[in-house]
């Protein structure tokens, strides 16, 4: 009777394996870049850039919300998604005037599947309006600028340096990198 259960219990091992955390792309909105803002009243505005399958195409557009930490933020915006978000791509994350950078990438580093390294950065508008545009891939141009510069690599979130990439937007509203900014308690 054991040896009935032990090789019972054999045959179902395969059947156990395979991909049980699998995530079909149909049914994500896959995160490029998020920019995270000072709201006022000590909340935050979160704007995330996504990209989703909707049938045979492929969209994107950037989404907002406030809340009062980033994770209350994130929240409220999902809401305004059909799908799940997926942090795997995002590739920038670009901070807002007069934010506490280091604090505010603590949300950052507790995302299961957000990349070990990518950029960040610190603009002189607000980050929301970097991530704006009418293609929805602002998220990339940037990241195609910071990959261009030969001085701005990507940092490994659980050790940001001492300072950050800093953007300004010139007079026809294109992002330029106009240095850098610190990272402790940023005041730009």
């Amino acid at each position: 009777m054991m040896i009935r259960r032990v090789y019972a219990l054999l045959l179902f091992i395969p059947l156990l394996s395979g991909c049980w955390d699998y995530k079909d792309l149909d049914r994500l909105s896959v995160v490029t870049g998020m920019a995270v803002d000072p709201a006022g009243g000590g909340r935050l505005k979160v704007t995330l850039e996504v990209t989703f399958s909707s049938g045979k195409e492929i969209s994107n557009r950037a989404v907002a919300a406030e809340g009062a930490t980033t994770d209350a933020a994130v929240r409220e915006a999902k809401k305004q998604l059909e799908y799940e978000l997926y942090y795997g791509n995002m590739g920038i994350v670009v901070f807002g005037k007069s934010l506490d950078i280091e604090a505010s990438a603590e949300w950052l580093k507790s995302v299961q599947e957000i990349r070990e390294t990518l950029y960040i950065a610190a603009s002189e508008e607000p980050a929301g309006e970097l991530l704006q545009s009418e293609d929805g891939v602002a998220a990339f141009r940037l990241r195609n600028i910071l990959d261009a510069s030969e001085t701005v690599k990507p940092v490994e979130l659980y050790r940001l340096k001492d300072s950050v990439p800093l953007f300004i937007m010139s007079e026809d509203k294109f992002p330029l990198l106009a240095g850098s900014v610190s990272v402790n308690g940023a005041q730009i």
